[in-house]
């Protein structure tokens, strides 16, 4: 079992959280270090970044979990033109902290709208 920190459409209530369905949820309340853009096509992107929290949600999940994640988030190891960068982050929580596999993008691109306070949830449901 691995840890997966999930920040956009993976969340709970979002559209590909059928993805992940099983995993075990160990946080609801986390965030790591970033900066979250909208990247005006349903999804968000996590750019590094020592400033800003993005929020999101904790899960444990298995190897299945893990492919079919790679899949939606267009990872291939090896390959160097991903969409996203799967590293190993500190995710914070009130509970203490977690290294999780995080799904990160490299640079934003020019029609990315920051979202401020870092929450992909209570951004969309502002959008609503």
């Amino acid at each position: 079992m691995r840890l997966v920190f999930c920040y956009g459409t993976l969340r709970h209530g979002e559209s590909n959280h059928s993805v992940i369905k099983g995993a075990i949820l160990r946080e609801t309340t986390s965030w790591t270090k970033g900066t979250l853009y909208d990247t005006r096509n349903g999804y968000p992107a996590l750019i590094e970044s020592d400033e800003g929290k993005v929020y999101g949600e904790v899960y444990e999940v298995n190897e299945q979990h893990l492919e079919r994640i790679d899949i939606l988030e267009g990872f291939q190891e090896g390959r160097n033109h991903n969409l996203y960068d799967r590293i190993v982050r500190t995710i914070e929580s009130k509970n203490g902290n977690y290294e999780a596999i995080t799904y990160v993008m490299r640079e934003p691109e020019d029609h990315f709208i920051e979202i401020e306070g870092g929450d992909w949830g209570l951004y969309r449901n502002k959008l609503s």
